[in-house]
């Protein structure tokens, strides 16, 4: 998503380019720790450090102090933290320059084994999503009958019935929530998904303020309005988020995060 949120790359290229650059990050990772090809390694990994670090610096110029995702969401650094930490890394990479190489049989099976296992990993544990959207499409599941329920006994509100609506079911405290209003948002900034008025309906809890969940997402909704959790549970079939596009009260698409698109 932080990729995607540059404009510069289609929601499937980010995927993919997000899965290479982690794969690449681990062979370096194997080839520093291996030792049989030090000068690779240790010009590989200046690479990406330099890399990254004139990435950061253009953030910096561009005013960004976003979350740079260098440690993905584990740890929140901007753009000038993160170079004081390449900085850092720069210094511990330079003694590998002059390393001598661990004596090992077969180094090309080695390095090619440190070049694929990494990205068959990345790709198997988790494919990315447009690879598999019509399977992801299965976990999208609306109860439709509790959805008309909801709409005539009041539950629901009748904006949601007036035309091409874009109605979110979600919850405060749900990271996958929050993720797919992000990418929702972005998908919507690039005029990529239906541009309908959308419609937040969050299961009823504790907290009440969406303040921070929007300040987060950057969505904007058109309405947002609280459901108390059974009501909510039976609509979702207790799986949310979940995102509806509906015409004049019918289900047209029905999307979970990973599916949509």
């Amino acid at each position: 998503m932080y990729l995607f949120s540059f404009g510069w790359f289609s929601l499937g290229s980010s995927y993919l380019l997000a899965r290479l650059v982690i794969a690449a990050e681990y062979t370096l990772g194997l080839l520093l720790i291996g030792n049989f090809y030090p000068r690779l390694a240790f010009w590989g990994s200046l690479a990406m450090l330099g890399g990254f670090s004139l990435f950061l610096a253009g953030l910096l110029l561009a005013g960004r102090q976003d979350n740079c995702h260098c440690f993905g969401e584990w740890v929140d650094l901007n753009p000038a933290q993160s170079l004081l930490k390449n900085a850092g890394m720069l210094v511990l990479l330079l003694p590998g320059a002059r390393m001598t190489p661990f004596r090992v049989k077969h180094k090309g099976l080695w390095l090619a084994l440190a070049c694929i296992v990494p990205l068959a990993t990345v790709l198997i544990v988790s494919p990315p999503d447009n690879w598999r959207y019509d399977a992801y499409a299965r976990h999208a599941l609306v109860n439709e009958q509790a959805l008309q329920e909801s709409l005539d006994s009041g539950l629901l509100p009748d904006s949601v019935t007036e035309g091409e609506r874009v109605v979110c079911f979600y919850s405060l405290k749900c990271h996958f929530c929050k993720m797919s209003a992000q990418k929702l948002a972005m998908l919507r900034t690039r005029d990529e998904f239906s541009s309908a008025p959308v419609i937040v309906i969050f299961g009823r809890g504790a907290d009440t303020d969406t303040t921070l969940f929007f300040e987060d997402t950057g969505l904007v909704p058109d309405e947002v309005h609280f459901m108390e959790p059974a009501d909510f549970l039976r609509i979702t079939n207790g799986r949310f988020p979940l995102l509806l596009v509906l015409q004049d009260g019918a289900v047209q698409e029905a999307y979970n995060y990973r599916n949509l698109h």
